[in-house]
């Protein structure tokens, strides 16, 4: 596990994670730290920390036997969220049935999010899908 932090002034923190199940509680930790020492309050954290899980579980599907990266920031006064995964491969909305364990983390991740996105990776491997969440106290 790797974290950095931007420089003073800056509210930004990153964190390199394998690509296994357990990263997703690592994740959705970096979340609530980073929020609570920002000052965001308890809903705006719980939000996130569900939107990250989403946007991470997604990641790890495509990554395994490898890593990703998340980072949390703030843009506009508002948290940002990010996970880099190493595949090309876009992430796809499925309507999933009633009873499917999986394929709504997408729908949730739109549910909750003000913004979001997919953009390619700027050293050309792989993708960053992104959440901006509402600015809540």
């Amino acid at each position: 596990m790797n974290v950095q932090t931007m420089a003073p002034g800056h509210p930004e923190i990153r964190m390199t994670l394998l690509a296994t199940p357990g990263s997703v509680v690592l994740a959705r930790e970096l979340v609530r730290y980073a929020l609570v020492s920002w000052g965001f309050g308890k809903a705006a954290i719980e939000d996130a920390t569900l939107v990250m899980s989403e946007i991470v579980t997604n990641a790890l599907n495509v990554a395994a036997g490898d890593e990703v990266r998340v980072r949390v920031a703030i843009y506009e006064s508002a948290p940002l969220l990010e996970c880099w995964d190493p595949s090309p491969t876009l992430p796809e909305q499925r309507n999933a049935s009633p009873d499917a364990e999986s394929g709504r983390g997408l729908l949730i991740v739109a549910a909750y999010a003000k913004d979001t996105g997919v953009r390619p990776s700027a050293n050309g491997k792989g993708k960053v899908v992104w959440a901006l969440m509402p600015a809540h106290p």
